[in-house]
């Protein structure tokens, strides 16, 4: 079996994990809800509300993580250098379209551009044309935000599910 269908098949069962015990549990009418509820109680862990974030996406417009409330997130933390990072961001488009935008957002953090250093603008915009990524944000991140931010880097990539 090769990398690729692997990787595919992780994010198409984690996906397909979540969507159905997010379907499953409870329902949350979100309508008029600006953040999650205790979103001043957060912590990037099992079963606690994310922490809220603010970064530039490749079109050089502000994107707020609790913008997406109400939508389960696919939050990925790749590097322009990793191989498969550049494998996960193939399926990026297809992953939005298969479960539908309006239940799914997809976030790619870039931590590092391909000399190690936070990425500019314009690595954002290589990266989102290299792997026609149209409808989700891809954003500019750095190891000193991942150090501030609470979220925990096991691997290139490191996926986290937010609903």
């Amino acid at each position: 079996m090769n990398l690729r269908l692997i990787i595919r098949f992780i994010i198409v069962a984690t996906v397909t994990w979540v969507l159905l015990t997010m379907f499953m549990g409870c329902t949350l009418d979100v309508e008029n809800v600006d953040k999650p509820f205790e979103a001043d109680i957060c912590e990037n862990s099992l079963g606690n509300v994310a922490c809220n974030f603010t970064m530039i996406d490749q079109n050089g417009n502000q994107v707020d993580l609790y913008s997406f409330h109400g939508k389960i997130i696919i939050l990925d933390l790749s590097a322009m250098w990793c191989g498969p990072c550049q494998y996960a961001a193939l399926d990026t488009e297809n992953t939005v379209k298969k479960y539908g935008a309006e239940n799914i957002v997809y976030i790619t953090v870039l931590i590092e551009n391909t000399s190690g250093q936070p990425p500019s603008l314009q690595d954002l915009t290589k990266w989102s044309e290299t792997f026609g990524i149209v409808d989700s944000p891809v954003l500019a991140g750095s190891r000193q935000w991942l150090n501030d931010s609470g979220y925990a880097l096991s691997g290139w990539p490191t996926f986290y599910f937010i609903s």
